[in-house]
C-alpha cells in the first residue's frame, strides 16, 4: 500500500491529477462536437426533403401502345344507272349524324362502277345526280335537308339523256346508289277506227295535258305537283287511220303524279287524241292512271264515231 503522507508522494499525486485533468478536457470538447455533427447529419435529409417532390409510387407497367387518332377513312360508293347513258355525274356525300352536313362532292363526265373516296370518319348519306343540265350551288346544298328539296323542271329534261337521281346510305363505309329517271313514258300503242262507211280519221295527232311542271330529284313516292304545264306539243301520227288499225307507238313524256284515283288533288296528266272526221274537228281525252317515278303506260284507243270512243288498252309498267 502506497503512503501518500510523504511530501514526495503528495507531489507525485498532484502531478498525476494534473495530467489526468489535462487529458479529460479535450475529450469533453470532442464529445460535444460529435453530438453536433450527428444532429446536423440527421437534420440534413429533412431539410433537403422539404425542397423536393414527393416520390411517385411505381404503378403497373402499361405496355398498350396509344391508339392513333383517325382523321379520314376510305368510303366506297357503287353506282348503277340501269344501262342508261350518263354524260355527267355529281355525287354528294353527307354526314349521317348531326346536321347532316355536306362533306364531299365529286363531279365526273362518266359513270364509274365504283368510287373510293377519302372522307372524314363515320357513315354517310349518299346522293347522286346524272345528266344535270345545270351546275350546283354547293353553298345552298350544304345540308342533306336542302338536297332532298332539289327540284328539276320538266322543260329542262331530255328523254335522249334523261336527268337521273338517287340516294342511299353507307354501311361499314360502303354504299350503293341506283340512278333512276323522273320522266314517265306514255305510249299511244294502237288506234282502231270502227266507223261504217269507210270514214277516215284524218290528220291524227296526240299530246299530253296537265303536265307536272317539276319534281324533286331524290323523291321516290308521293308526287303531288304544285304547278302544271297546260299542254305539251302535238305529235302527228304517220298516216290517216281507216279500216285497218294502226300501231303508231308514239311516245310522249311527263313527270310523275301518283295521286290515287280516289283522292282529289291536282289533276293527273291526260292523253288527248285529235283528228278530223268528215271535215269535223274531233278530240278524245283519255285520263291517265297514277304514274310513279319512271313508270310507263301503254294506251289503246277505239273510235266509233265523232263523239263515241273507248279505251281498248291501259297497261302500266312499273320502273
Amino acid at each position: 500500500m502506497k503512503n501518500f503522507s510523504n511530501p514526495a508522494s503528495r507531489q507525485t499525486l498532484h502531478t498525476c491529477l494534473s495530467l489526468s485533468l489535462r487529458h479529460r478536457r479535450p475529450l469533453r470538447r470532442a464529445g460535444k462536437s460529435l453530438t453536433r455533427y450527428c444532429y446536423y447529419l440527421f437534420l440534413l435529409p429533412a431539410l433537403l426533403g422539404s425542397c423536393q417532390r414527393e416520390p411517385v409510387p411505381d404503378g403497373p407497367a402499361d405496355d398498350t401502345p396509344p391508339v392513333p387518332a383517325v382523321d379520314s377513312v376510305l368510303t366506297t360508293v357503287r353506282l348503277d344507272a340501269g344501262g342508261r347513258d350518263v354524260h355527267t355525274l355529281d355525287l354528294f356525300l353527307y354526314a349521317r349524324d348531326g346536321i347532316r352536313a355536306l362533306e364531299h362532292h365529286v363531279h365526273l363526265d362518266h359513270l364509274p362502277d365504283e368510287l373510293c373516296i377519302r372522307t372524314p370518319p363515320g357513315e354517310k348519306l349518299l346522293a347522286a345526280v346524272a345528266n344535270s343540265p345545270h351546275g350546283f350551288n354547293l353553298k345552298a346544298l350544304e345540308r342533306y335537308d336542302a338536297m332532298e328539296q332539289l327540284r328539276f323542271s320538266f322543260a329542262d329534261d331530255d328523254p335522249g339523256a334523261p336527268i337521273l337521281g338517287g340516294s342511299g346510305a353507307t354501311q361499314e363505309l360502303t354504299g350503293t346508289v341506283s340512278l333512276q329517271p323522273l320522266l314517265c313514258r306514255v305510249v299511244l300503242a294502237r288506234v282502231s277506227n270502227t266507223m261504217d262507211g269507210y270514214d277516215l280519221l284524218e290528220n291524227p295527232r296526240v299530246r299530253l295535258r296537265d303536265l307536272p311542271d317539276g319534281a324533286e330529284i331524290l323523291r321516290q313516292k308521293d308526287f303531288r305537283p304544285t304547278e302544271l304545264v297546260d299542254a305539251g306539243p302535238w305529235t302527228a301520227l304517220p298516216y290517216d287511220i281507216g279500216y285497218f288499225p294502226q300501231e303508231p307507238n308514239v311516245t310522249l313524256w311527263c313527270y310523275p303524279n301518283d295521286t290515287p284515283e280516289d283522292i282529289l288533288g291536282v289533276p293527273r296528266p291526260t292523253l288527248e287524241f285529235a283528228c278530223e272526221i268528215r271535215g269535223k274537228a274531233c278530240s278524245f281525252d283519255i285520263p291517265l292512271p297514277p304514274l310513279a317515278r319512271g313508270a310507263a303506260v301503254e294506251v289503246g284507243l277505239t273510235v266509233d264515231g265523232p263523239d263515241d270512243y273507248s279505251v281498248s288498252e291501259m297497261k302500266v309498267t312499273a320502273p
